[in-house]
């Protein structure tokens, strides 16, 4: 197998997955298009409830979250931007497999929009899930003040379920007078584990999120993890949902029998199938920090009797996606190093990414720069790239442009993602195809890590302007 094929199945769960139809995940464009108005200006939110004073916030929309941009699979979205804040500012359209020049990174596929400004992004969507959009410029800020909404891209053949719902979990630092904390340049933040806000919000408010349902029901549970830094352990006390999909991606159904971690950037798509009595309520819990417990989400029953039980969930229809093939594939490393406690870390650069810390993430600033790439791959060509963490820190790892399998700590190959946590210490191994052609971002997804030195670039070199694909 030579390692510019791309349509080979070379991973054991390839099968569950499918493989790609066409060269280009966004060649193919449907008939309808969607338009959006997104306008990313000063707003004022009561985030603590009535009892407390509104906060000034920035909002696309004055909606925190943003409006959810909801479409169905295939179509096209075009959404004009308008940059009403006082700072320039791009979107990111996390997770969605577009075309270079609409994945919102200034310097490197586009110009900052400045204060005034507006940019038209369109660009097709390939894939059904749970996705999400921010800014890239000044993330840590930015994400803090409240710029962030949800993507639900909707299959063409939609499950059979009681309700679909989506929590965009979130925290914000926060005064006694309820205004967000100025602080967004922290060196101490920076070195360490990023900006911990001091409440957790779901969809915009302080939890618990009350969830009503009746015994019997199903509901489709989309969580996204919008913080600029936290990273939660999500326990749902009384029940056991059934994962099926991660970042937006299908997955072979599974069972959560016990907490699980949930970092900066990631969503999880969950079907809760409601198996408590009438009357009955369970909490869904952050234990990350075991002594600082954070209730997201209350689960509380109705008195009604319960609905009738549906067969087993059998799980969604997957999206065509490249599949590694790892006979050939090439092979790079990504030492990540600095931060507290490392005798790596300046006050220039705090982190380092293969021994380099780049201008735009050490001075936090909120200009454009194109660093040189840290990899350049032949599109179509399969990249095991291994993450050699060496600090003393989490990160979670995003790579732009590309959807990758994990390898798991029994050996095997997990589902396609396109962030991955990196613990302390430690070395992850993911494997993935270079899709399309382009400068695309990789980086930490705690934002005061990326600004501070955790952020390079890859990139994909055309080979020809139509790629072959090989016959079946």
């Amino acid at each position: 197998m030579n390692r510019r094929i791309f349509l080979k199945s070379g991973l054991a769960s390839a099968a569950a997955i499918g493989v790609a139809s066409a060269p280009l995940a966004w060649s193919a464009r449907s008939g309808r298009v969607r338009d959006h108005l997104f306008i990313a200006q000063p707003a004022r939110l009561n985030l603590l409830g009535q009892d407390y004073p509104a906060t000034d916030v920035w909002a696309f929309n004055n909606m925190i979250p943003g409006p959810v941009l909801r479409a169905q699979q295939g179509d096209t979205v075009r959404i004009k931007f308008r940059n009403r804040l006082s700072m320039m500012s791009t979107i990111h359209w996390h997770g969605i497999r577009l075309p270079n020049a609409m994945d919102g990174v200034p310097g490197i596929t586009q110009p900052p929009v400045k204060p005034g400004e507006d940019f038209v992004y369109e660009f097709p969507l390939p894939d059904a899930g749970t996705f999400w959009y921010h800014p890239h410029v000044a993330t840590y800020e930015q994400i803090g003040r409240g710029l962030f909404g949800t993507i639900v891209v909707e299959e063409k053949n939609p499950p059979d379920v009681d309700d679909d719902i989506t929590w965009a979990i979130s925290d914000v630092m926060l005064t006694r007078d309820a205004t967000i904390s100025p602080n967004f340049k922290s060196l101490h933040d920076a070195a360490h584990a990023g900006r911990l806000g001091n409440i957790v919000l779901v969809n915009g408010e302080r939890g618990p999120n009350v969830l009503d349902v009746r015994a019997g029901q199903r509901i489709r549970l989309r969580i996204l993890n919008a913080a600029s830094a936290r990273i939660f352990r999500l326990r749902f006390h009384g029940h056991q949902p059934l994962v099926v999909a991660h970042d937006g991606h299908p997955c072979t159904p599974y069972r959560l029998t016990d907490s699980f971690h949930f970092s900066p950037g990631n969503r999880i798509d969950l079907i809760l199938d409601c198996t408590g009595a009438p009357n009955s309520s369970f909490e869904v819990e952050d234990e990350f920090f075991p002594a600082m417990r954070n209730k997201i989400a209350l689960i509380k029953y109705s008195s009604r009797s319960p609905q009738a039980a549906r067969k087993p969930f059998e799980g969604l229809e997957p999206n065509a996606l490249y599949e590694p093939v790892l006979a050939g594939a090439e092979t790079v490393k990504m030492v990540l190093e600095g931060g507290a406690l490392s005798n790596k870390a300046t006050r220039e650069a705090i982190w380092l990414m293969n021994g380099k810390g780049n201008s735009h993430g050490s001075h936090m600033d909120t200009h454009g720069h194109h660093p040189d790439p840290l990899f350049v791959f032949d599109q179509g060509c399969t990249v095991r790239c291994l993450i050699d963490n060496r600090t003393a820190w989490f990160h979670p790892m995003h790579f732009h442009g590309v959807v990758f399998r994990e390898r798991l700590p029994n050996g095997e190959w997990g589902p396609f993602k396109d962030s991955t946590l990196v613990w302390p210490f430690k070395t992850q191994e993911i494997a993935f195809v270079a899709e399309s052609a382009g400068d695309w971002m990789i980086h930490c997804h705690v934002a005061e890590h990326q600004h501070s030195g955790l952020m390079g670039t890859f990139r994909v070199a055309s080979l020809c302007k139509t790629p072959v694909v090989p016959k079946a």
